[in-house]
């Protein structure tokens, strides 16, 4: 059973909606938040608000028709649901043009008239059917079709035991061992008759054969003058015996004989006055018309046009770096958006495709939220706070340089007083290495040694920045891979006890697909394991390593961003402390796009 039914424009304007159960909290807002605008239109599914809200696009329209739902329910039927409430709204409206407004929406009979007919064919596709006999399967028609080959006949029905029935039963099984026998004559006179057949073609077979006769035509033998006078590959033909028979086949030639003609055939069924119109001359002029729609625009897109198109655009997209189901995901939501629209003046379908694709990864790589680590920090010391940001991540991606480079961007462009805390407690030299960063930076470091609890140590931290004046403590963690349950674990605890700020995943921007799996499985870790269910804390932006060596290879950024719908903080373009900048949406698809 559906919880509720939205149907609204692109713009957000609700044009219509019912709730058939009371619906508990925000799930359309929260899907146009987190979906809609995430262009992840292509998913068309989602869980939000322990609600499942299924989706349908109608591009002509720029409607969202949303069904909201608790439990399992067949897709086939929120499919034919929706694709029916769909046609009947375009229905509705139709007459009204473009001066829709909510106020002349009424749709609540035909959407109980879309209910009732998708819930009869659910329990229709339900129902049972009937059990068939053997000789209605596929093997029961071989078997019977085996038997008339051989000239068996039909098997008869076993019938009860005892009385007239057994007498019955009887009487049959010598009648068909009387037809078994006479068919077995049958075969084997035919057998016979067979090889008689063969051994007079033998026969005839080892005969000489005679060469080839000359033909005879009128009883008499063709000689040679006859044979050249009948050639006539060498002759010229006669221009009015060849207008002679122009005349015979083709017709006197008028114009009112073949309007008469092409006057009787148009009078003909639909259906051949469809094959008339698909035949090559019409095929020819469809063809020739959308190849200048194509390139003067006014074409409306297929699925058909968008499919080779997008699967250049996406093997593009996987060649710099963007994992393979991001590349999917984004070339479906796509599709989804233009198939039914219509191009513009001069702009070609791959143009409009490339556009749409820009204009998507731009929305996908813009933050939602501001995350100006700066500006955040200045508000934090005014308050009278200690800004903490903590960076995880796997093994060698940079961690401990990169956090070096946001201390020294803290230092110069802020003048904050920068603490730096080792909670890297397993590597060995991690903390030697935080103490030269510290002497160049002349960033006091707060440590204590190796095996203790990174947790604690942090707590401690924070505790001594806020003693001794320091206004932001950035925490460095040891890596660990992404698979590892009790480093992961402890990794939560240190996120839940102290509460950073900021928390930052390190990736390289080397990795391709890895970069799915690593981010993901570090944000599903922190929010598994959180303290407080309610308000699971998980990753609230990245920071990519090693960018400058990446080329056009930058795929990872979007793929990372798109997992987990967190933006890009930084990103590292060398090993100076200067070599930090954050990232251009624009210049990322730029890149990507070629």
């Amino acid at each position: 059973m559906i919880d509720a039914f939205y149907i609204f424009t692109k713009g957000g304007l609700l044009l219509w909606s019912t709730q058939l159960v009371k619906v508990k909290g925000n799930p359309i807002d929260r899907l146009i938040k987190e979906v809609l605008l995430e262009e992840r239109v292509g998913e068309t599914f989602a869980t939000l608000d322990s609600y499942n809200l299924k989706w349908k696009l109608l591009n002509e329209m720029d409607l969202f028709f949303v069904v909201v739902y608790q439990g399992i329910l067949q897709m086939a039927y929120l499919e034919g649901l929706l694709s029916m409430a769909a046609k009947e709204f375009n229905h509705h409206i139709a007459n009204f043009g473009s001066g829709l407004t909510i106020k002349h929406v009424d749709f609540d009979q035909d959407f109980l008239r879309c209910r009732q007919k998708a819930d009869k064919e659910l329990k229709e596709s339900r129902r049972p059917g009937g059990m068939r006999s053997f000789a209605d399967t596929k093997k029961g028609a071989d078997v019977q079709k085996n038997r008339e080959e051989k000239g068996l006949p039909a098997p008869a029905k076993k019938g009860k035991s005892g009385g007239a029935d057994g007498d019955k039963d009887e009487d049959d099984e010598e009648d068909d061992a009387a037809k078994v026998a006479e068919a077995r004559a049958k075969l084997t006179k035919a057998k016979g008759k067979k090889d008689g057949n063969s051994k007079e073609k033998d026969a005839e077979a080892s005969k000489p054969k005679k060469g080839k006769e000359a033909r005879h035509w009128d009883g008499g033998k063709v000689s040679k003058s006859l044979m050249q006078e009948l050639d006539f590959s060498k002759n010229k033909p006669d221009e009015a015996d060849l207008a002679a028979k122009q005349a015979e086949f083709l017709g006197s030639g008028d114009d009112e004989d073949f309007d008469a003609e092409v006057e009787s055939l148009s009078s003909g069924s639909e259906a051949e006055e469809e094959k008339k119109d698909d035949g090559r001359v019409g095929g020819l002029f469809k063809s020739l018309t959308r190849g200048v729609k194509n390139i003067t625009g006014g074409a409306v897109l297929t699925e058909e046009d968008l499919e080779p198109i997008l699967k250049k655009f996406k093997t593009e997209l996987m060649t710099r770096n963007v994992a393979a189901e991001v590349a999917d995901k984004l070339s479906e939501s796509v599709r989804r958006s233009l198939v039914g629209k219509t191009t513009g003046r001069f702009t070609s379908m791959a143009s409009t495709v490339k556009q749409a694709l820009k204009e998507s990864m731009e929305t996908l790589l813009t933050p939602k939220k501001s995350i100006d680590v700066l500006r955040a920090a200045l508000a934090a010391k005014n308050a009278g706070r200690v800004y903490t940001i903590v960076f995880l991540g796997v093994n060698g991606v940079g961690k401990s340089t990169n956090l070096a480079k946001v201390a020294y961007y803290l230092k110069h462009k802020g003048g904050l007083d920068v603490l730096i805390c080792a909670c890297d407690t397993f590597r060995a030299g991690a903390v030697e290495q935080l103490k030269t960063h510290s002497r160049c930076l002349d960033v006091p470091l707060f440590e204590r040694g190796y095996g203790k609890d990174p947790a604690d140590i942090a707590k401690n931290a924070i505790a001594h920045a806020k003693s001794n004046g320091h206004d932001v403590v950035l925490v460095d963690t040891a890596g660990r891979m992404q698979d590892n349950e009790p480093l992961m674990r402890a990794l939560a605890k240190l996120v839940a006890i102290n509460s950073p700020d900021l928390v930052l995943f390190v990736g390289e921007a080397l990795v391709g697909n890895d970069a799915i799996d690593q981010v993901t499985k570090f944000n599903r870790s922190l929010v598994d394991l959180s303290a407080d269910p309610r308000n699971p804390r998980g990753i609230d932006g990245m920071l990519l390593t090693k960018y400058d060596t990446v080329d056009d290879k930058v795929g990872a950024a979007l793929s990372m961003v798109y997992v987990t719908g967190q933006p890009v903080v930084f990103v590292g373009t060398g090993q100076k402390y200067t070599h930090l900048r954050k990232m251009q949406a624009k210049e990322v698809v730029k890149t990507l796009l070629g």
